[in-house]
């Protein structure tokens, strides 16, 4: 599963319980998902700035700086987009 975009405070921290080594995701209407084995989550995020140190902690992090990417990746998304 792959989220793209900015964290927000409310539902980071609602991830906390399938973050947790049970990997059970809690919803709202009291439905629960638990995760297989086989599952990931990944979150692809601008900064962390509303994520606790609770939600951190349960993640692992790579941190790339802008600069270190170049042009590529900005070129296959733009070929990605143009019509055929």
């Amino acid at each position: 599963v792959m989220f793209d975009g900015p964290v927000d405070a409310l539902w980071i921290e609602s991830m906390n319980t399938v973050l947790d080594d049970n990997k059970k995701l809690c919803l709202v209407s009291g439905e629960i998902i638990a995760l297989t084995g086989q599952m990931r989550i990944q979150f692809e995020v601008e900064d962390l700035e509303a994520a606790s140190p609770a939600t951190v902690s349960r993640c692992g992090m790579i941190y790339m700086e802008p600069v270190g990417l170049g042009l590529q990746p900005f070129f296959d998304s733009w070929l990605e987009v143009l019509p055929e």
